[in-house]
């Protein structure tokens, strides 16, 4: 029997990493080093609303993680929403308890909506993928109680698959694709060693390669006026840490393409227990046009993981059009919203549908993309279900897939102590008040 509690000890059940990542189905957006690592710097205990699943052995068996609002303490969200850009959002819990867990965790919030101190209004979840499982299975489970999701797309994420060999996965591709990746590749296979790529996810060169990753990163966006992923401090801190501890699991690639001795291009990759690359993020130099940077090492890093026999590349939120000419499948990135069914709860259902009527004249205005409403059957159709991860896998080995650098760290200590003065430039302002790898002044951040 499945017992439901609001855990009073956040803190702890995020740290407890076999009890966390028992449940995470292998997904890192779902695992502790990342949730425990944005928690470290965003997390408020006051505002904590973790429901927690326990069996009579006091075993964990499923985990809800939410938070209240900062602003509106009857809306409840996922953690590590929002700019944190967190996908593959979903409850936590394996498929031979999925049923039970997820009958006790609607049951609970339908229960406690209208209570004075665990009560709510309001429910978001930010960054679920189309056709999960779990999320169906929840939504269904509350629409039978009679409480109706509200379900919106305006973007989507996108999974680049591998084939067998490379061999076949160019078969398959257009002459024109397959003409031109063979021609980008081959001016890197043939370059003696004026155009390589490096990889520096061993722990000892993470924050030197972070740092380039920012730099480059920061530029791109300063340049068109947005302030970019990592203007936050604490967000660059909190990702600085996630990275160091796939390191140490030996599940991260950081791979640089080097032009000439400088960096032209980045990415930020962390790897799944189903062996899926997730490409979290990515800095180009744009001063070099004619190399096509970024093209060039999303093409090698798509070739490697066919050599290392990996399931694909996951390239996450966001329409960049890229990931199209990589033909990679679009998969509907969903924002879902409940509304509890008391008065409170169904005044927010209302003005919400206001909002979104403003947002679209707004969005038309701007000529951005509209927001798509969609019914369950819609967001989970089967037809995204094999692009998803494979939560059925065996875990893969820790450190198993660690890659080295073409480069070797000659002394560890030595490389340890200029990574960390490294990243002590990006998170400390300059006498003149400017962070060296944003090129922003203090108050800005």
């Amino acid at each position: 029997m499945i017992h439901i509690e609001i855990c009073k000890a956040p803190e702890d059940l995020l740290a407890n990493v076999n009890a966390w990542d028992g449940v995470a189905g292998g997904i890192p957006f779902r695992q502790s080093f990342w949730l425990h690592s944005w928690w470290q710097q965003f997390g408020d205990p006051a505002r904590a609303y973790f429901l927690l699943a326990r069996d009579e052995d006091d075993v964990c068996r499923g985990i809800l993680p939410l938070e209240r609002s900062p602003d509106d303490l009857r809306r409840l969200q996922t953690i590590a929403a929002g700019n944190v850009c967190t996908d593959h959002v979903s409850l936590l819990v394996n498929a031979k308890d999925r049923d039970e867990v997820i009958r006790g965790f609607a049951n609970h919030l339908l229960e406690v909506a209208g209570d004075r101190e665990f009560g709510w209004d309001q429910i978001d979840f930010d960054g679920t993928v189309a056709g999960d499982p779990t999320m169906e299975s929840f939504l269904r489970c509350l629409q039978d109680f009679g409480n109706e999701p509200s379900v919106r797309t305006r973007m989507n994420v996108w999974f680049n698959r591998c084939e067998p060999t490379w061999d076949d996965l160019l078969t398959k591709r257009s002459r024109k694709y397959r003409h031109r990746v063979r021609r980008l590749l081959k001016q890197l296979d043939e370059s003696d060693g004026e155009l390589f790529v490096r990889d520096v996810s061993d722990p000892n060169q993470v924050h030197e390669g972070l740092s380039t990753l920012v730099r480059l990163h920061q530029q791109r966006w300063e340049g068109v006026g947005e302030p970019g992923t990592y203007a936050d401090p604490r967000l660059l801190r909190f990702v600085t840490n996630a990275t160091l501890e796939m390191s140490e699991r030996g599940r991260l690639l950081l791979p640089q393409l080097v032009y000439r001795g400088e960096v032209i291009a980045t990415e930020l990759h962390y790897i799944g227990d189903d062996l899926r690359q997730y490409c979290y993020s990515t800095g180009v130099n744009h001063a070099f046009p004619e190399l096509k940077p970024g093209i060039l090492l999303n093409s090698y890093m798509f070739r490697e993981a066919h050599r290392r026999g990996r399931a694909g590349i996951d390239y996450m939120r966001g329409d960049e059009t890229y990931k199209s000419r990589l033909h990679s499948q679009p998969i509907p990135l969903l924002e879902i919203t409940l509304f509890a069914k008391h008065a409170r709860g169904q005044m927010r259902r209302a003005q919400d549908h206001a909002t979104q009527m403003l947002k679209v004249q707004w969005r038309k205005m701007k000529e951005l993309p509209q927001s798509c409403v969609l019914n369950l059957d819609e967001a989970f159709s089967d037809e995204y279900r094999e692009y998803l991860p494979d939560q059925s896998v065996a875990k893969m080995p820790l450190g198993q897939y660690q890659t080295s650098s073409k480069l070797p760290v000659a002394n560890a200590m030595e490389a340890h102590a200029s990574a960390t003065n490294a990243m002590d430039a990006v998170l400390k302002p300059t006498s003149a008040g400017v962070y060296p790898a944003f090129g922003l002044a203090a108050e800005t951040v």
